[in-house]
């Protein structure tokens, strides 16, 4: 059997035309949160990409005390993830955003470390974040964001 080596004298030109912009290399992630979670999230994060600053802001002021706080899900062996409330009926709403890909793994990392999914680990901060007394640093982010 003989291979014969074909050579295209002209070199293929592509171009695309369309310009790619950042918001298109970043990905599309959707987070799951209750109501009440999301309609307190509407109010304090607004401006541009407010799901990205949102995030930020939570790593920011919980990271470090993730990374030392025990488990959460002390079965690390199953991963946890969001239940309804026992009894009531919960209504959620979706979160749709483009994260910054270092925030977003650093959530999955912590979430892996504490056996949670992400969704429970951003509800989890989330509902950390409202339900803290807030000291002057804190009142300060929540202004600023």
């Amino acid at each position: 059997m003989k291979f014969k080596l074909i050579l295209n004298p002209k070199p293929i030109k592509s171009k695309s035309w369309k310009v790619k912009s950042p918001r298109e290399s970043l990905p599309v992630c959707t987070l799951i949160l209750p109501d009440k979670l999301y309609k307190n999230y509407l109010k304090n994060w607004n401006g541009s990409r407010p799901g990205a600053t949102c995030l930020k802001d939570l790593l920011e002021l919980y990271g470090p005390d993730l990374h030392f706080h025990e488990k959460l899900n002390p079965d690390s062996a199953l991963m946890m993830y969001q239940k309804k409330e026992g009894g009531r009926q919960k209504n959620w709403s979706r979160l749709n955003f483009r994260p910054d890909l270092e925030d977003w793994n650093l959530l999955g990392n912590y979430a892996r470390k504490h056996g949670v999914s992400k969704c429970y680990l951003f509800t989890f901060l989330l509902s950390r974040y409202f339900s803290d007394i807030p000291s002057p640093e804190i009142s300060k982010k929540k202004k600023v964001a």
